[in-house]
């Protein structure tokens, strides 16, 4: 008897039944869902994270790297400054020892010194 009440209760309200079921089915499926598009969003998160501290050491490293080289090339520079005022000085010295040289030639043998500045620069001596 109590099974005959319950298939008439079902004949009767089965359509009720069934949008209940179906929505207890809607919402357990949306809920799991949910929790996996949760998940998915953490793990997302965190690969994102850790790519980003990739970069950040990346970027330190490569600020590193342009120091290093920023300091190797000021080291350059300061050395070719330093070759280049050697070789100022060399030339000053050099230049002074010619100048001596021609006035020691000037005072003592000019006739040296004529022939010299002919052969030198190709022309000729008029007194």
């Amino acid at each position: 008897m109590v099974k005959k009440q319950i298939l008439d209760f079902v004949i009767k309200n089965w359509k009720m039944i069934l949008v209940v079921s179906l929505i207890a089915v809607v919402a357990l499926k949306s809920k799991r869902d949910y929790s996996l598009m949760q998940k998915a969003y953490e793990t997302q998160l965190s690969s994102y994270q850790a790519q980003i501290e990739g970069l950040k050491e990346i970027h330190k490293q490569e600020i590193r790297e342009k120091q290093k080289l920023m300091e190797s090339h000021l080291e350059s520079i300061a050395a070719i400054e330093e070759d280049y005022e050697n070789a100022l000085e060399m030339i000053d010295e050099l230049r002074e020892d010619k100048v001596g040289k021609y006035r020691n030639k000037f005072n003592s043998d000019r006739e040296q010194l004529i022939k010299d500045i002919e052969q030198k620069f190709g022309i000729e001596y008029v007194p």
